[in-house]
């Protein structure tokens, strides 16, 4: 399974049960990399993606639902109970400081980085996308 995240600096994904930012033009660029791969996701996530063309399922448990190869967006929980499952993890990092209550703990140690692009997003002048593989 792919997992996708959203992180600040400091590993960030979550304060006060509410996601630290938003960005419209990162969704798409996830639309144009998972292209027509589900993307597992929870109902919290849904209004991110309902005006674009992915191929999502809505579930409670999206990890443990997501196939080998399909993608799993996460955002209300931190996945590294889960890093056997995971081959291969997408970073969207905000390249900001914000608050956050919930962190992102996964060791990136048993992954390498294959890539990292960034671009300008909707609400954030630099976006980074990494992408670590097993």
């Amino acid at each position: 399974m792919k997992l996708v995240v959203c992180l600040d600096d400091r590993r960030g994904m979550m304060f006060n049960d509410r996601r630290q930012s938003r960005d419209r033009l990162l969704i798409d660029d996830l639309e144009r990399l998972v292209k027509d791969t589900p993307v597992y996701l929870t109902a919290y996530s849904e209004p991110l993606f309902s005006k674009n063309h992915i191929n999502y399922t809505v579930t409670k448990d999206p990890i443990s639902e997501a196939g080998k190869g399909d993608y799993c967006f996460v955002e209300t929980f931190d996945p590294a109970p889960y890093a056997e499952r995971i081959s291969e993890i997408v970073i969207y990092r905000w390249n900001r400081h914000y608050p956050s209550d919930l962190c992102f703990t996964l060791d990136l140690d048993a992954y390498h980085l294959t890539e990292s692009t960034e671009f300008v997003g909707s609400s954030h002048e630099k976006i980074t996308k990494e992408i670590w593989k097993k």
